[in-house]
């Protein structure tokens, strides 16, 4: 898929995960249940929000297309896009993906830094090593701008 965006559940495969993150606030609103769309694509079964440390709720709506953390492929072996099991940052990266389709919280237009900044904050939630963490933060910081530039504005999930 050439872009992330929101799919007819009608069209989605019958194979969904649950998820199970570190939740220790209870910021996490709903439950990450995922259904795998291709060797790639993942899509959201349901709507699954993230209370930020500023009190603002994040949404990822259910029918959303991503496809985990960019990992390079070589370093996959060591770091799996949905997360290792013991970093749980493919959380953190659905809920970058959809700020960078979507591009707000709640009603409020975000920059790229934000939805960068909320990946490491959501990562360092969960338990991420920092420097982790702050790597793949960097990592995002370097190159997201490709991405966040190239979707069109008719691209921009409402």
């Amino acid at each position: 898929m050439k872009h992330k965006k929101l799919m007819d559940m009608n069209d989605a495969p019958n194979n969904q995960i649950q998820m199970r993150v570190p939740d220790p606030d209870k910021r996490f609103i709903g439950w990450l249940v995922t259904s795998y769309i291709d060797g790639q694509n993942t899509m959201l079964v349901n709507d699954f929000g993230y209370m930020t440390q500023a009190g603002e709720i994040a949404t990822a709506r259910k029918g959303f297309v991503f496809d985990w953390a960019s990992i390079p492929r070589p370093l996959q072996i060591i770091y799996p896009p949905a997360g290792d099991g013991a970093n749980y940052y493919g959380v953190a990266a659905v809920f970058h993906d959809w700020l960078y389709a979507h591009r707000k919280i709640g009603g409020r237009v975000i920059q790229r830094k934000e939805a960068d900044d909320l990946f490491y904050e959501i990562m360092r939630y969960v338990g991420c090593r920092r420097t982790l963490a702050w790597t793949m933060w960097l990592a995002v910081r370097t190159a997201g701008w490709m991405p966040w530039n190239k979707r069109k504005p008719e691209d921009i999930i409402p």
